[in-house]
């Protein structure tokens, strides 16, 4: 697995990896520090949100020809656990490839291996 898309400002932030698994499966990791808490001293909620964007986003882009130009529409997001310091992982996978809008859900895992969020989302393709 290699970096799949260019770095950007809030990629090197977060320090989020993203990598294409197959066609319609992205995953995505970053190691949490202090630098992404809340005040309540664990991983802030709109961080996992960024992280889902970004790896579910490369799951749709996977599935479209090279430079096609796609947006979010909607992404639900539910909490199942806090998110404290430790490797965090992002799995997205395309469950509806549409012509003009796609379907992905998207889960978190925490440092221990236990799901602390998941996900469903919609992106169109603008090209």
């Amino acid at each position: 697995m290699s970096e799949d898309r260019p770095t950007s400002p809030i990629y090197e932030f977060l320090g989020l990896e993203t990598h294409v698994v197959e066609p319609g499966i992205a995953i995505g990791r970053m190691i949490v520090t202090e630098q992404h808490f809340s005040r309540a001293q664990r991983m802030h909620g709109g961080l996992v949100f960024v992280a889902f964007d970004s790896v579910m986003g490369l799951a749709v882009a996977s599935i479209l020809e090279p430079n096609t130009d796609l947006a979010t529409i909607e992404i639900s997001q539910r909490f199942i656990r806090m998110v404290y310091p430790g490797e965090l992982r992002v799995e997205a996978h395309v469950v509806h490839p549409g012509r003009k809008v796609v379907q992905v859900r998207g889960e978190a895992w925490e440092y221990r291996g236990k799901l602390a969020a998941t996900a469903a989302g919609a992106f169109i393709v603008l090209d």
